[in-house]
């Protein structure tokens, strides 16, 4: 819209950005209330929702200068990338479209450069998020800034894990991953950034005939557990759009918002309405929330290359595992920010395959520390996938890496046998370990913490009860419980997540089962219990007084 080749890197589009909002906020800057949200939903290029190159020259010159910077020497970039030697000042293409491909070396390019490219573009990115908010701070304007992004940003597009230090406080969009919601407010959040799901509603699902699946009892419901989950590591969420959405002309957008055409209700209407309620009841007891117990560590190295999906699926197994399964409170830490993870109980490496150097150094800090780390499957291969000798550098000797060629594996973890299922492209991709002793959990002291090791890449087997099991055998071993204890039977697919507050503790309990489940604990923090039917689909919400252990608000019951 405003003119040149590449809205991050052509100097006259971002002259023209820089223009538009300075004048713009320059005249806003006093009002209250109002937050600068600098784009929406972005893509790196000019291919909406998916990262690839723009493939101008002003992106070819930025990154050839970001090449330069990050390898002075080419002949390690050329081994980086499995490349002839590479002379100096040579100019290099951005990756091709077949480098991005799940199969690309079967047609000659490799996708090793595709960790290059993606924090490549992280950074650029980073960067025009960075000198926009000097402009709006160079106004006067003391309002927050943003940007809002949606659930892509956590898979493969721009992620406030890089841009998060530019911005007041990070979001999501939850729109379409239904079956991931608590991965979505997990992963959005930054070390000590605040989070909002700052945009999220119900777009429309049809069959084959051009028929809505949902009913509007269906919509509602699940709205009620996306505002519900928001509260979880967030600060809530904001439905798009209140109203109605009468003239877009996506079809799948236009029965978006609380009323209909008409200005007639719909059941979500209800749902905002309670939530708003509940809201103005707790909102001066959200201050000073305690760290979950349990990090879960992504892997960027796997997650910016061809097998992407793959760690994404792992990510998200691990929090319900962990969460839904084990009922233990966890957070998502972006391998970029280990640095800033605190000192959790336990952190959790998921089925990682490949690790920058950067992030396994701060991982063996936060161990030699004092921490707990749990490792499931080989993480012997580098961000650029090639082999090192990280389990044999931490006394883990003998281990054997293999590719995983099986459908069906058992590890016995103290008295348990956990059973493993191995999907077709867990066999194509993935490597797991063999242990010259035959033990199955390797645990091994390193500094004042101890690094546990499983064979295989857990998390990446089918279900998520083996990657449960394995989890809370970790979980005894090092003496780390529930922060409840549940006196009724646990239930699949309910969700229980408590997050101690300074005066309180706020239980958030979602179903996504089919039959209503009747839930009773009692809360170890302040003693208080809970005792409710939680209808099937649906959430409820309790904040219970520490000194007492009084709920003084509820929702949902």
């Amino acid at each position: 819209v405003l003119g040149g080749e590449n809205a991050y890197l052509d100097p006259q589009a971002v002259r023209r950005e820089t223009t538009l909002i300075s004048s713009v906020v320059q005249r806003f800057h006093d009002v209250p209330f109002l937050a600068w949200d600098l784009i929406n939903e972005p893509s790196f290029s000019k291919h909406l929702w998916q990262m690839r190159p723009n493939g101008d020259a002003f992106e070819r010159a930025a990154w050839n200068r970001w090449l330069d910077a990050r390898y002075p020497d080419r002949a390690l970039l050329a081994d980086a990338w499995n490349m002839p030697f590479i002379g100096p000042g040579a100019t290099l293409p951005v990756p091709e479209e077949a480098e991005f491909q799940l199969r690309g070396m079967y047609t000659g390019p490799n996708s090793l450069r595709l960790y290059d490219f993606f924090e490549f573009a992280q950074d650029t990115f980073a960067g025009w998020v960075k000198n926009l908010r000097a402009s709006i701070r160079a106004t006067g304007s003391q309002q927050l800034i943003t940007i809002g992004q949606d659930e892509g940003g956590f898979d493969d597009r721009l992620s406030p894990a890089f841009f998060g230090p530019y911005v007041d406080f990070t979001t999501n969009h939850s729109w379409w991953q239904n079956d991931a919601l608590l991965w979505d407010s997990l992963v959005a959040k930054q070390p000590g950034i605040p989070m909002m799901i700052q945009e999220t509603g119900l777009q429309r699902e049809m069959t084959l005939d051009q028929i809505a699946r949902r009913t509007p009892e269906n919509d509602a419901a699940l709205l009620e557990r996306k505002e519900a989950l928001s509260f979880v590591e967030g600060s809530g969420a904001i439905q798009w759009l209140w109203n109605a959405n009468d003239y877009m002309t996506s079809g799948n957008e236009v029965p978006i918002g609380a009323l209909r055409a008409d200005a007639t209700e719909k059941p979500e209407a209800t749902v905002l309405r309670d939530m708003a309620h509940f809201a103005g009841e707790i909102h001066e007891s959200l201050r000073n929330p305690e760290p979950a117990d349990v990090a879960i560590v992504t892997s960027q190295a796997a997650q910016f290359s061809a097998i992407r999906e793959m760690q994404i699926a792992a990510q998200r197994n691990a929090v319900r595992a962990a969460a839904y399964v084990a009922k233990m409170p966890v957070s998502v830490i972006a391998a970029n920010q280990v640095g800033k993870m605190g000192t959790p109980k336990l952190a959790i490496l998921p089925s990682a395959q490949a690790l920058a150097d950067s992030t396994w150094d701060a991982l063996l800090a936060y161990v030699k520390l004092g921490g707990n780390l749990l490792i499931t499957g080989p993480v012997e291969r580098d961000a650029h996938w090639h082999r090192v000798n990280r389990a044999a550098a931490v006394g883990l000797d003998g281990a054997t890496v293999e590719p995983l060629t099986i459908h069906n594996a058992e590890m016995k973890v103290k008295d348990e046998t956990i059973s493993l299922s191995f999907g077709f492209d867990a066999q194509t991709w993935l490597d797991t370990f063999q242990f010259k002793d035959g033990q199955q959990l390797k645990e091994l002291a390193a500094g004042n913490g101890h690094i546990f090791w499983a064979p295989y890449p857990v998390e990446l087997a089918e279900g998520e009860a083996a990657a449960a099991k394995l989890y809370s055998a970790v979980f005894s071993e090092i003496g780390l419980s529930a922060p409840f204890e549940l006196k009724s039977a646990p239930a699949p697919g309910v969700l229980i997540y408590p997050t101690v507050l300074r005066d309180s503790v706020l239980y958030v309990m979602v179903s996504e089962r089919d039959q209503d489940y009747d839930l009773e604990l009692v809360d170890n923090t302040s003693k208080g219990e809970l005792k409710l039917r939680l209808p099937a689909e649906h959430a409820a919400m309790a904040l219970i007084r520490k000194s007492d252990g009084s709920i003084t608000a509820k929702y949902g019951f």
